[in-house]
C-alpha cells in the first residue's frame, strides 16, 4: 500500500475510535468527520444519505468552504448530476481520473455546482459498492488534487467504515420498529402473537370471535405501524425487540 506509515495508521485509528462510539441513527456525524478530514487533509468532508427513499439527501459536513452554499447550488447540482463520473465503486476515485482540470471546468458542473464553493478537486468513498441510499463521503479541495496516500488510506478504512454504516442503519430500523411496536393496540398485538404461533387469518378469526377481514385489517394496520410488509417481518420487529429487552 503505497506511502502510509505510522501517522497514517494512527490517524486512521482515530477515524475508528470515533466511528467506534457513535450510537445513534446517522453513521458518521461531525466528530467522525472531523478524524476523516485530520486524515486526508481538505477543505471540507462531507457525508450524504437519503434515509428515506422519498426524503431529502441528509448531509452532514465538517471544514470551511471557499464559497456561500446556496439553494442555487443545490438545484444545479441535481440538474448536472449526470455530469459527474464517480459512480458507486469500491475504493476511492477523484475526478482527476477521469477527466484533466481544463475538461473538468469546461462543465456546467464545475461552473454552477464546484467553482462557487471553491471545489476545484474532489475525492469520493462510497459506502455501499452498488450506491444505496447514495451514502457516501466526499473530500472537496480547493489544491492541490489528493494523491496516492489519500487514496490509500480511504481504501484501507472501507471496509469498516461499511461496517459501521451497517450498524447505524439496523440501530435505525430497531428505533423505527421500536417506535412502533409501542403504538401496536392491545388487539394488533395478539393477532401478530397467534401469527408467530403460525395461525392463519382464518384461524385466528375463529380463535378471537371476529371476521377473517377483521383480522386482515388489524395486520395491515400493525403492519404500517411497524414498518414492515409482511407477517413475517410483523412478527420479528415485535419478538426480536422483545428478545433484546429481555
Amino acid at each position: 500500500m503505497p506511502g502510509l506509515g505510522g501517522a497514517d495508521y494512527r490517524g486512521a485509528l482515530d477515524v475508528l475510535r470515533e466511528a467506534g462510539d457513535v450510537e445513534g441513527a446517522i453513521r458518521f456525524p461531525e466528530p467522525v468527520l472531523e478524524a476523516l478530514r485530520r486524515l486526508v487533509p481538505c477543505d471540507v468532508v462531507a457525508y450524504h444519505e437519503k434515509l428515506e427513499a422519498d426524503a431529502e439527501r441528509t448531509i452532514i459536513w465538517t471544514g470551511e468552504p471557499r464559497g456561500a452554499v446556496t439553494p442555487e447550488g443545490h438545484a444545479a447540482g441535481i440538474r448536472y448530476w449526470h455530469q459527474d463520473p464517480m459512480t458507486p465503486v469500491d475504493g476511492a476515485p477523484k475526478y482527476s481520473d477521469f477527466f484533466s482540470r481544463g475538461e473538468f471546468q469546461r462543465l456546467e458542473l464545475y461552473q454552477e455546482v464546484a467553482r462557487p464553493v471553491g471545489v476545484e478537486y474532489m475525492m469520493r468513498l462510497w459506502l455501499s459498492p452498488d450506491g444505496e441510499r447514495s451514502a457516501r463521503l466526499e473530500f472537496d479541495r480547493a489544491g492541490p488534487d489528493f494523491g496516492e496516500r489519500d487514496r490509500a488510506v480511504l481504501d484501507l478504512l472501507l471496509p469498516q467504515l461499511r461496517q459501521f454504516g451497517r450498524s447505524a442503519v439496523r440501530r435505525r430500523v430497531r428505533s423505527r420498529r421500536a417506535g412502533g411496536a409501542g403504538q401496536l393496540t392491545a388487539r394488533e398485538r395478539q393477532i401478530v402473537g397467534r401469527v408467530a404461533q403460525g395461525k392463519t387469518n382464518a384461524e385466528i378469526a375463529w380463535q378471537l370471535g371476529i371476521s377473517s377481514e377483521t383480522v386482515r385489517k388489524h395486520l395491515e394496520n400493525a403492519y404500517e405501524k411497524l414498518g414492515v410488509h409482511t407477517r413475517t417481518g410483523a412478527v420479528a420487529a415485535v419478538f426480536e425487540l422483545e428478545t433484546d429487552i429481555l
